[in-house]
């Protein structure tokens, strides 16, 4: 069963190298935007950079397996 919903989601996943380079960079540039000027007291501020954060994260991650799955 492990083996079957692995090579389901392998098969769905593909992801484009472009795109994850356009997230990186646009959330890269929201986050140096958001930390111009810090206000951790708002919370929306906090939630915003969190997403941001996660949002990179999630870009580099998705960059690195698809560079090791065509190595």
């Amino acid at each position: 069963m492990y083996g079957t919903v692995r090579d389901a989601l392998e098969d769905w996943y593909n992801p484009s190298v472009p795109s994850a380079v356009v997230l990186l960079m646009g959330s890269s540039f929201s986050l140096f935007l958001f930390l111009n000027s810090p206000n951790f007291t708002n919370p929306y501020y906090v939630f915003g950079v969190g997403v941001m954060v996660f949002t990179i994260v999630f870009a580099v991650v998705m960059l690195i397996s698809t560079l090791l799955k065509n190595w």
